[in-house]
């Protein structure tokens, strides 16, 4: 088979580059195989990528067995909990596009024939997605995966055995209440995250795991085993033996994350009651491969499934729980009816054969369609006249007696100015917290409002507050929230006319946000001109950046 790196390695003119790569090592007979990229985002900051040193080994060998000839190349992988509620949160989702770059820079400068993604953690594992689709080769990922919870049995807020990293945040808003003392406060603090490996809970990490597995971009079963089994460390040379018969039979990324594919992504996202980012990294990937797919498509294919499996911050179930269930092919077996059965997977067989060999091992944890946690999806899009363009909630996540929410704004400048705020207790029950100037150009980076809302919901006012924003939220946020507000405020947006007093009412049953008594065009009268000042890569970031409606995506070619 002539592979696309034998382009540059035959003949008297290539002698350079077989030369070069002789430098690094490797012998003839290994550069007449084909050559595979392990695109590895290790570093020893995030502590759901510091398996991946021994895990890009183990995937070398399986690509060694198979007859390739792997090399390394390394991205970045920020840590959402380290980077939040500062601006540092501001680099996260722009490093999205970063890591996108770097993987569609070193798979083209070097004519590589195949890809390994091995990503983790929330933007990463879109990023390399997002890059893949450029380029589109044959491509599997592997994540790092979930990290063992942390046990608490006794006063556990979830109700179940298990805590995880987010409860840690919660916990501050309840140690300013007075609800906990300051020694079960540092408890949490040292048992919460007891190993390596993304957040236990379903965070956008564990979330876009699940997704690229249920796309058919990873092999079955693999997203949620734990960081610290070993079966991860099998499942990473299985991926190396797997990825050479992809470029064999070549198979390429395109084939497998179709339409079709993404929309069984969605589906799963809703039964899961997986993280709203979602939302934002499935309409990148998806217009990055032209494929035609939009929000207020995303928020009818969400609407398609219940919300089956009650995973922390939505239930008392965890990563761990779920994968000793069965994960991701037991539960798109039980939903297989909703599925679209004939799309390819890097298997490369099809999803319909992948999930014979599927068992639910605890149908407690993955439940029946006739069964559900809620009959309502995990993901909603709301519009109204604050938010046009639509917006993004998790009703999975909401408490029951706020799915209809009517309050008075209470309108912040940012982030840092809500939480000073809700730490000082100027927040009362009734209100609707609005924080805006925080979306993909004002923010800039569309920074996530996790701690604010986890302060809130420490401090008892969950399902009493509602907090909207043209930010994001994390994955393991719950309460009664929206975000995603588009056009968002450095668009000119309706959020950035709210004033205090105004009365919105968020009705999730009925997909709608709105500000029933303002006149927005009169208002739009006295322009709206907060804005910060950025520069280095944000400032690039803000200038090019789409809406959030649009994936929050920067364009990659002429026309968009």
């Amino acid at each position: 088979m002539n592979y696309r790196s034998q382009d540059i390695l035959r003949g008297a003119g290539f002698a350079n580059v077989r030369a070069l790569y002789k430098a690094d090592g490797f012998t003839d007979d290994e550069l007449k195989r084909p050559i595979i990229a392990i695109a590895n985002s290790y570093n020893s900051i995030c502590p759901g990528h510091i398996v991946f040193r021994q895990m890009a080994d183990r995937i070398k060998e399986g690509i060694q067995a198979a007859g390739g000839m792997p090399i390394e190349f390394g991205t970045i992988g920020a840590c959402d909990g380290i980077a939040m509620g500062h601006n540092g949160m501001r680099y996260i989702l722009p490093a999205r596009e970063m890591i996108a770059n770097d993987v569609e820079a070193m798979v083209q400068a070097h004519r590589l024939d195949g890809i390994v993604l091995l990503g983790s953690c929330d933007k990463i594992i879109p990023g390399m997605l997002i890059g893949a689709m450029r380029v589109n080769l044959p491509t599997i990922l592997v994540n790092g995966g979930p990290a063992l919870p942390g046990h608490m049995g006794q006063g556990n807020p979830y109700g179940g055995e298990y805590i995880d990293h987010s409860f840690i945040q919660q916990s501050e808003g309840a140690l300013r209440s007075g609800d906990i003392t300051q020694e079960e406060f540092d408890w949490i603090e040292n048992n919460a995250v007891p190993t390596v490996g993304s957040c236990a809970m379903l965070g956008t990490a564990n979330t876009m795991g699940c997704l690229a597995e249920a796309m058919g971009i990873m092999l079955p079963g693999v997203s949620s085993i734990p960081a610290v089994y070993s079966k991860r460390m099998a499942a990473a040379y299985d991926t190396g033996k797997a990825i050479v018969e992809l470029v064999m039979k070549n198979i390429r990324v395109r084939d497998i994350m179709t339409k079709e594919a993404l929309k069984n992504a969605i589906r799963i996202n809703s039964a899961i009651g997986g993280s709203t980012n979602a939302v934002l990294h499935i309409l990148a990937i998806a217009r990055e491969g032209k494929i035609d797919l939009d929000i207020r498509e995303f928020g009818e294919v969400s609407k398609e499934v219940a919300h089956l499996v009650a995973m922390i911050p939505a239930g008392q179930y965890t990563l761990l729980d779920f994968y000793e269930a069965g994960g991701v092919p037991a539960l798109m077996q039980g939903i297989a009816d909703n599925l679209a059965l004939d799309v390819l997977t890097c298997t490369g067989e099809t999803l319909e054969t992948n999930l014979k060999r599927a068992k639910n091992l605890r149908p407690e944890v993955i439940r029946a369609g006739k069964d559900p946690v809620h009959t309502r999806s995990g993901i909603g899009i709301l519009y109204g006249n604050i938010a046009p363009e639509g917006s993004v909630t998790k009703p999975s996540a909401i408490p029951d007696d706020a799915l209809y929410f009517c309050g008075k704004a209470k309108v912040y400048e940012g982030e840092e100015e809500a939480l000073k705020s809700i730490r000082s207790g100027d927040v009362s029950e009734g209100q609707v917290v609005v924080i805006r100037n925080e979306g993909p150009k004002g923010g800039p980076g569309m920074p996530e409002m996790y701690k604010a809302m986890k302060l809130l919901v420490g401090m008892g006012l969950g399902s009493k507050v509602c907090l909207i924003t043209d930010g994001r939220f994390s994955g393991s946020n719950n309460g009664c929230f929206v975000g995603h507000i588009c056009p968002e405020a450095a668009n000119d947006g309706p959020i950035a006319y709210l004033k205090d007093g105004d009365e919105i009412i968020v009705d999730v049953k009925n997909g709608t946000i709105d500000a029933p008594f303002v006149d927005f065009d009169a208002r739009r009268k006295e322009p709206y001109t907060y804005r910060r000042k950025v520069e280095g890569y944000l400032y690039q970031y803000a200038k090019n950046v789409k809406s959030a409606s649009l994936g929050a995506a920067i364009p990659s070619c002429e026309g968009e």
